[in-house]
């Protein structure tokens, strides 16, 4: 009985509601612009060491989804030198993209801080955003 007991104490100290927290960017992330006219969602993967990719790249334009493709450039797991998310759809009509410039990862993988970010919305109008936050979903 006093095993049992000894058994169960230790097992009560090893649970924890404590989140572990994330490890690498690995994972699905979001954004939607401060008008909501894009967002976007799109999943970070390992390539190799020290080296990330994206895949499962979606956008919504005003609320409709359409199909999307990416362009990655430099992107490590603390940093990324351009992520460019566009439509590729005959739904969207015109190629609206957004386009977030050297970013950087938290050391806790929960957050991305962009410092400056363009999207196309409406067609031929380009929109600047600065000190923007891309979160994990």
């Amino acid at each position: 009985m006093k095993r049992l007991f000894l058994f169960c104490l230790v097992v009560a100290a090893g649970c924890s509601d404590k989140d572990p927290g994330f490890t690498s960017p690995e994972g699905t992330w979001g954004y939607t612009t401060p008008d909501g006219k894009i967002a976007v969602t799109f999943e970070v993967t390992k390539t190799s060491a020290d080296v990330f990719d994206i895949v499962n790249q979606t956008m919504k334009l005003d609320g409709t989804l359409v199909k999307a493709e990416k362009e990655v450039i430099a992107f490590t797991s603390t940093t990324i030198e351009k992520i460019r998310i566009n439509a590729n759809d005959s739904k969207a009509v015109y190629p609206y993209n957004i386009v977030f410039n050297n970013a950087a990862i938290s050391g806790d993988f929960k957050t991305i801080s962009v410092p400056d970010a363009t999207y196309t919305y409406p067609w031929g109008t380009t929109v600047t955003l600065s000190n923007i936050t891309i979160g994990r979903l």
